[in-house]
């Protein structure tokens, strides 16, 4: 994937995450045929867990993203075993 594809990502990701606005995240999976969930939740959790493995997003947006996640209720890490 080009360079444009993670700045893209990770602008509409800090953009959710510091301003609780997700029309950037909507719009970017669309372009790339992501599925987008129904339910606004697991679009919220995704998204914050995805945010802690991003390179170039800086590590106070990670911290915001956690806090964010574990006030859902969800752990901020991907367990790659399949669990929560």
């Amino acid at each position: 994937m080009d360079r444009k594809f993670y700045e893209e990502r990770d602008m509409a990701f800090i953009d959710a995450v510091l301003n609780d606005n997700w029309d950037g995240v909507i719009a970017f999976w669309k372009k790339q045929n992501i599925p987008v969930p129904k339910n606004e939740r697991v679009v919220k959790a995704a998204v914050y867990k995805a945010v802690q493995y991003c390179l170039d997003i800086p590590v106070d947006v990670k911290g915001i993203a956690l806090e964010k996640c574990l006030e859902l209720g969800m752990s901020p890490f991907i367990n790659w075993e399949g669990k929560q």
